[in-house]
């Protein structure tokens, strides 16, 4: 009689204890987050691809200014500038929009480890955001400037902000990076 009691505990234990995880597990909206997450690195691949592009028109920008000897020498070297802003413009928009996607997720009923690194993806993203707006004003700084001297004393100082706030934003992702490698049990592959 003993041993049947006992077995009936344990099968209500057991039973309780299921009930438990599901009802745990009802109000989890892991995969409403991973399709955030999803559309959110879409966003991030879309902000490297318009960073690059920008990076590289700026690199064009500054050989053409470095070849500045006429009006329409700086004219030219205007126009890539021009490009270049439109360029990081992109990048920014990109960027603000996976933030905002890696937010909504965190907002979500998930995990709490999952929850701690989407906040983490949002504030990286956010900064990479802010980055690419402070890069642009290297070419606006072009566009302005009634001197070489004062061009350059201009991107001296964007380029440490610049500096300054993709650190930042990397420093973001390596604890991102580390709270995934640590718990990759409730990351999806």
């Amino acid at each position: 009689m003993k041993t049947n009691r006992n077995k009936l505990n344990l099968l209500l234990v057991a039973l309780l204890l299921g009930l438990a995880a599901l009802a745990c597990n009802l109000g989890d909206e892991t995969d409403k987050a991973n399709k955030l997450v999803d559309e959110g690195n879409a966003a991030v691949e879309e902000a490297k691809k318009q960073a690059n592009e920008g990076d590289e028109k700026k690199t064009k920008m500054m050989e053409a200014v470095s070849a500045i000897h006429t009006k329409d020498d700086l004219a030219h070297a205007r126009d890539i500038a021009r490009e270049v802003i439109a360029a990081y413009d992109k990048a920014k928009n990109k960027c603000d929009e996976a933030a905002k996607k890696f937010e909504e997720a965190s907002k979500l009923k998930v995990k709490d480890k999952f929850k701690e690194y989407l906040t983490l993806k949002m504030k990286e993203f956010q900064k990479r955001a802010e980055a690419a707006e402070a890069a642009k004003a290297t070419p606006q700084a072009l566009i302005d400037s009634e001197s070489r001297s004062a061009f350059e004393s201009q991107t001296k100082s964007n380029n440490e902000k610049v500096d300054k706030l993709v650190a930042e934003s990397r420093d973001l992702a390596e604890q991102a990076d580390k709270i995934r490698s640590e718990n990759k049990d409730i990351f999806k592959s």
